[in-house]
């Protein structure tokens, strides 16, 4: 049985630079491997993934369906070359990219198929959750292709075969879900650490700029559209700054989250919760061959792992970025409501980022409005 590989395979995966595990035990190791799986369970603290939280007694049969439905993409090779004469595969390069496609697939995931989908190897048979599939399919007319990303990263100063930043592949994916008509998802990029209320109500009410909207006139909505929210974050200078460790977990916490992309130095990697004091992350750096015929119901087992791997919060590169994913306009309100409450407090002088009604319009200001010359306050020098 598939479940009962997930279970084998488990204790294994948690040791540093494990990536594969052999499907071929003997009974007796079977056993031994369950029978450690039980005792590392009895030893967890806290465990979330993507928002849901995992208590004591773990159900380690539920949490590995959780961990085996999420889309896990890697470097491929053997693809068609990247505008007809470039890399045939990403390896050494890509890893960031499949990073960002593996927090674009959850968040599709989550809204047309919900947080309690569950994969399973013998019967995958929902429509919805093959056409997600298929946007990431390595073949040139796939919405996020390898060959997209890869072509619309030059547009941003980035040559086929470097490698991305969290922030850029945020802005790629962005630009590509603008001529993507079926999905209706925008994207709010959070810039300078600061989501600005009033400028994601703007950006609900505008159509697509890149498309004809057929389903609103003179290009204004009326209703909600999803909404993924990033934002980029520089949690240190040099190395990650322990002190937002315990911020960044309630993150991980909220609902609406979809992970985080960012990895080690030289290293992408895609985070989709914590387990105590150490991150639990896809790693894409397993290079795989590219699937030449795609179609529903075929084998889609390369696309999914029965592995954890492990980050300690300490090894985290401080360039990360969060996501989150509103369906709803009530989904977004109870989103800043958790995020006040419990990330975003006033006079912590670590939250990771600020939450603002509007803007503040620099531009209207003027010279004596941002700087009171006759102040009786020292200045001080920083």
């Amino acid at each position: 049985m598939f479940y009962d590989d997930l279970f084998c395979s488990l204790t294994s995966s948690f040791y540093p630079k494990t990536s594969t595990v052999s499907t071929v035990q003997t009974e007796n190791s079977e056993l031994e491997n369950v029978s450690e799986n039980s005792k590392f369970f009895s030893e967890i603290n806290r465990l979330y993934i993507l928002g849901n939280e995992y208590s004591k007694p773990v159900n380690e049969k539920e949490l590995l369906k959780d961990i085996s439905t999420r889309l896990w993409f890697t470097y491929r090779k053997g693809f068609s070359q990247i505008n007809g004469n470039g890399p045939d595969s990403d390896q050494g390069w890509g890893c960031m990219i499949r990073c960002g496609q593996m927090m674009l697939a959850e968040t599709f995931i989550r809204l047309y198929l919900g947080r309690e989908f569950r994969w399973d190897l013998d019967s995958t048979g929902n429509p919805f959750y093959w056409r997600i599939l298929s946007y990431f399919k390595d073949e040139k007319l796939a919405p996020y292709s390898i060959q997209q990303i890869a072509m619309m990263g030059v547009g941003e100063g980035i040559p086929v075969g470097k490698w991305f930043g969290p922030n850029a592949i945020a802005q790629v994916l962005n630009k590509l879900t603008t001529y993507e008509e079926s999905n209706h998802l925008r994207f709010y990029i959070a810039m300078d650490n600061c989501i600005f209320i009033d400028e994601i109500y703007e950006l609900m009410k505008t159509c697509n700029k890149c498309i004809k909207c057929k389903q609103h006139k003179k290009g204004k909505c009326e209703e909600w559209s999803p909404l993924l929210l990033i934002i980029p974050l520089r949690l240190g200078l040099n190395e990650f700054n322990q002190d937002y460790t315990e911020p960044l977990k309630r993150c991980l916490e909220i609902k609406y989250t979809v992970g985080l992309i960012g990895g080690k130095p030289n290293q992408a990697y895609y985070f989709y919760g914590y387990l105590d004091d150490e991150l639990l992350y896809m790693d894409p750096h397993e290079c795989q061959s590219y699937v030449p015929k795609f179609v529903e119901e075929m084998n889609d087992k390369s696309y999914h792992t029965n592995i954890m791997w492990k980050l300690k919060f300490s090894q985290l590169d401080p360039s990360i970025a969060l996501g989150f994913v509103c369906k709803h306009e009530e989904d977004f309100l109870e989103l800043i409501d958790l995020m006040r409450k419990n990330v975003v407090k006033d006079g912590d002088l670590h939250s990771l980022f600020d939450i603002s009604a509007k803007r503040p319009d620099f531009d209207s200001m003027s010279a004596t409005e941002s700087l009171d010359f006759n102040s009786d306050d020292e200045f001080v020098l920083i």
